[in-house]
């Protein structure tokens, strides 16, 4: 399939967006119960190591989608008016402002109040980034898939949705971790010493308490954003079918094998994620090995339903008036 390296970009730039949003929100919820920052630190850096790996990955997938990967800094030039230049600038600043923040938190170089900053910066520009892809689709008006609001909604959700998830199974890691732990754990003296930052060593109760909180919460932000696509399609369908002519058509086009799997995967994600892992969760004080099993088997329902949603994206790429008569009078 030749929208191959786009789907694996935008499910993956999607979800390294939205983990680094979670990561954000346990920040956040550990400084509401006056937590001492280099403790949260502890159980949220370790999780860092995921996210900038995942975006270029992401964007390595999209070269291979031009012709002359060479020619991309070019679309720079068109920042006013291009949707996909904005797409490749919002891009470049969310993994140029997420590489930077990431080494000042290893190594703890700046202050907190700068790194704070930096962080800001960075999820702002991943909450740009997904805007932009969605302009990229949403306002192509000869698409009638595309040309919808729903793009952006399934875009967002789609952050929501594998982002937590992976940053709640990191959690989990790290609580499974901690509890194996001897020790307290120093700050590693160079970023040589990588062995160091993904070392948790023993972590207090408080911290115990806002690891099982925050797994519990990002379990549930996950399986709301999935119940949203599932709603959301319904009535994407329907408006298609609305429109008749050209946008009617695509929509029975889509209406397959993809959608009904998508559907099917997505649904058993959001309640093994929503009901089982959070029920898991909040009824143990310890982490469990059916609590892993499910996390791991939700986020991988979720990625790999997401990978099909893309491919339901790209099989709307009709545009009106011409792939529809093409398709009727084909041999």
């Amino acid at each position: 399939m030749e929208e191959l390296p786009m789907i694996l970009f935008t499910v993956i730039a999607q979800m390294a967006i939205g983990a680094f949003w979670a990561l954000g929100f346990v920040q956040l919820l550990g400084r509401l119960r006056k937590l001492p920052g280099e403790s949260i630190d502890r159980v949220t850096d370790t999780s860092l190591f995921a996210v900038g790996p995942l975006l270029v990955l992401g964007f390595f997938a999209a070269f291979f989608h031009l012709n002359d990967p060479f020619h991309a800094p070019f679309t720079l030039l068109h920042v006013g008016s291009s949707w996909l230049s904005r797409e490749l600038l919002s891009g470049v600043l969310f993994g140029g402002f997420g590489f930077v923040f990431a080494a000042c938190q290893w190594n703890k170089w700046l202050t907190r109040t700068l790194r704070d900053a930096l962080a800001v910066l960075t999820a702002l520009s991943g909450l740009a980034l997904l805007a932009a892809m969605s302009g990229v689709y949403c306002t192509v008006k000869t698409i009638p898939a595309w040309h919808t609001p729903a793009i952006p909604v399934f875009f967002f959700a789609s952050a929501l949705l594998t982002g937590p998830l992976a940053v709640a199974l990191s959690l989990l890691l790290v609580w499974k971790k901690a509890l194996s732990a001897t020790d307290t754990v120093s700050a590693p003296e160079s970023w040589k010493d990588w062995r160091q930052h993904l070392a948790v060593g023993q972590i207090s109760d408080d911290l115990k308490s806002l690891v099982h909180s925050a797994m519990q919460i990002l379990t549930i932000v996950s399986a709301a954003s999935g119940i949203i696509i599932m709603i959301t399609y319904p009535a994407y369908l329907l408006g298609l079918h609305q429109q008749g002519g050209a946008a009617a058509h695509v929509a029975d086009v889509i209406s397959g094998g993809f959608l009904t799997c998508r559907l099917i995967l997505l649904g058993i994600a959001v309640v093994g994620a929503g009901v089982f892992a959070f029920t898991q969760i909040r009824l143990h004080s310890q982490p469990t090995t059916t609590l892993t099993v499910l996390l791991c088997g939700s986020l991988l329902l979720a990625f790999i339903t997401e990978l099909l949603g893309r491919a339901v994206h790209y099989e709307g790429l009709w545009h009106v008036g011409l792939n529809t008569v093409q398709h009727v009078i084909a041999p």
